[in-house]
């Protein structure tokens, strides 16, 4: 289960004004199991409809999300700062001749996720893609863990990443990278000179399914007999130095 971020938001018509204004920023929703009334079906059937992260749980639990039992049966969490809109994603193709779009996936750690967003600002990244589940969120211990970069990078959360990447490939002419532990090419062995979407897996998973299939080639970054893996933001560390290398 995802980790919430810092402040609760509670109450049906608070959280149905922040998915109002702000569903783009919503981190994670939490329901009562146990509660039923029309609002609160709702709520979920949004949650469902557009993919959000969410859900059932104890009531006691809920109790303890939001520091009060006054919740009326659902608990929601923002991102620390907004996320970018994915209408960033072709501001920056038009913008660039060759784009490079990070996607970082199933990354559970903050340490992780805050220094993947340092890496992407300082080897050129132009914007980090995220997953909308699976991923954690953006709170404070990300924000920390970057060194002041959280405020420097593009950071999307699109609604349909698989989607966006296939449009990148088909209509954009992107090359698409996937990390893996073996059984990869050696990045120096690969073109990253032309619009490039780099995929990194998390910390317990590869890169999922859904995006391995979507991936042009895959990389593997080459270690001595004693090192068996890096961990998933020094492996992007590595791998953006490498692409940052190419392009000069």
């Amino acid at each position: 289960m995802t980790q919430p971020t810092d402040t609760p938001i509670y109450g049906i018509h608070p959280v149905e004004e922040l998915l109002s204004v702000r569903r783009q920023d919503v981190e994670h929703v939490y329901f009562d199991k146990d509660k039923r009334s029309q609002p609160l079906f709702e709520l979920l059937r949004i949650c469902r409809r557009d993919r959000m992260s969410y859900n059932l749980v104890p009531e006691a639990k809920l109790d303890a999300l939001a520091g009060t039992r006054r919740h009326q049966g659902v608990v929601a969490f923002c991102s620390a700062r907004p996320y970018d809109g994915a209408e960033a994603v072709d501001e920056i193709i038009l913008a660039k001749a060759a784009p490079l779009f990070v996607v970082a996936a199933s990354i559970e750690d903050p340490g992780n996720l805050g220094a993947i967003i340092r890496s992407c600002v300082c080897l050129g990244a132009d914007a980090l893609l995220l997953e909308r589940k699976n991923t954690v969120p953006l709170n404070a211990a990300v924000a920390k863990s970057s060194a002041g970069m959280f405020e420097h990078l593009k950071i999307i959360k699109p609604r349909n990443l698989e989607g966006l990447i296939k449009g990148l490939i088909e209509e954009k002419n992107f090359s698409v990278a996937g990390a893996a532990v073996e059984g990869g090419v050696n990045p120096a062995g690969i073109d990253f000179r032309g619009p490039t979407v780099l995929i990194t897996g998390g910390e317990h998973r590869a890169v999922p399914p859904y995006l391995q299939k979507l991936c042009t080639a895959t990389v593997t970054i080459p270690m001595t007999p004693r090192g068996q893996s890096l961990n998933a933001s020094a492996a992007a560390a590595v791998l953006l130095y490498e692409i940052a290398r190419q392009r000069g």
